[in-house]
């Protein structure tokens, strides 16, 4: 399997920037190319789009089984937060990205996720550009997938038990600080797993401890896009920016460790590896 995280070509999008001086002034007039140009440059090859479509389609079907699992357990076997209920979701989340990355990860680099785009982004790894295509693929296979799980449930049973929510006494502060070590911890497994066939396996099983811990705290959804999609599905909206702010910042905070970790002497066993789109 290809290696998760990698050097992005520096071709993928126009960098060109013209310059022209004016007669009258003699001044220096730089034209940048609009970030609508640049976009567009970036989706014209094969590799990006099939990369785009392995990020929308992991995320459909990692909130699709993901939320799939809570709301199953909650609406339709009548469950509380048991220890049961905890771990079938916490199983069902992890070995669901494990194996989406395993069957995805060739194709896009298997992030399914904005905490790990986010990181591969400020780690210099991708470019700001594709870190956003893949941002938007994410979000709109999440929301499909939330829409999908919404029509097969049965009559009585909402969508909305899906959404993460705080636990009882659990104040955002500390629901910030969960999700913030939930994400960091995810995106240092990630950086960690570059080229190892064993990356899906101990991503699963990082999503895995993070959902046993997390859950009764913040919901612990690890992921704002899976957050984002079941909310917007189920129109409901309570604490959402937790679920942004926390795991971004968690994410931020590995991508920066982990750059000057790799600064002071580990660089070279890293040098050569290929892409986070999955490329060579």
């Amino acid at each position: 399997m290809r290696a998760l995280v990698g050097k992005c070509h520096s071709a993928s999008a126009p960098r060109e920037v013209s310059m022209r001086r004016t007669a009258s002034e003699g001044s220096i007039v730089l034209k940048m190319p609009s970030l609508a140009t640049v976009l567009s440059a970036e989706v014209r090859t094969v590799a990006v789009r099939r990369a785009l479509l392995a990020e929308f389609l992991g995320t459909l079907l990692l909130v699709f089984f993901t939320a799939g699992a809570v709301v199953v357990t909650a609406g339709m076997l009548g469950e509380r937060l048991s220890s049961s209920r905890l771990l079938a979701a916490s199983i069902t989340h992890g070995l669901a990205f494990g194996l989406l990355v395993f069957a995805l990860g060739g194709s896009s680099g298997g992030h399914l996720n904005p905490v790990l785009t986010f990181a591969v982004v400020l780690t210099r790894r991708m470019t700001f550009t594709r870190g956003l295509l893949y941002l938007v693929a994410q979000l709109v296979g999440a929301v499909v997938g939330a829409v999908l799980l919404k029509l097969v449930l049965p009559a009585g049973v909402s969508v909305a038990l899906g959404v993460p929510a705080l636990g009882p006494k659990v104040s955002w502060e500390a629901a910030l600080v969960v999700e913030g070590a939930l994400a960091f911890s995810l995106a240092a497994v990630f950086m960690a797993s570059v080229g190892k066939g064993s990356a899906p396996v101990v991503l699963g099983l990082m999503t895995t401890l993070g959902r046993l811990f997390g859950t009764a705290l913040s919901g612990a959804p690890m992921n704002p896009a899976l957050a984002f999609g079941v909310a917007l599905t189920a129109g409901v909206w309570t604490s959402q920016w937790v679920w942004w702010v926390g795991p971004l910042l968690g994410s931020a905070l590995a991508a920066l460790l982990w750059r000057s970790w790799l600064s002071e002497g580990e660089a070279g066993r890293h040098r050569g590896m290929p892409r986070a789109d999955g490329g060579s």
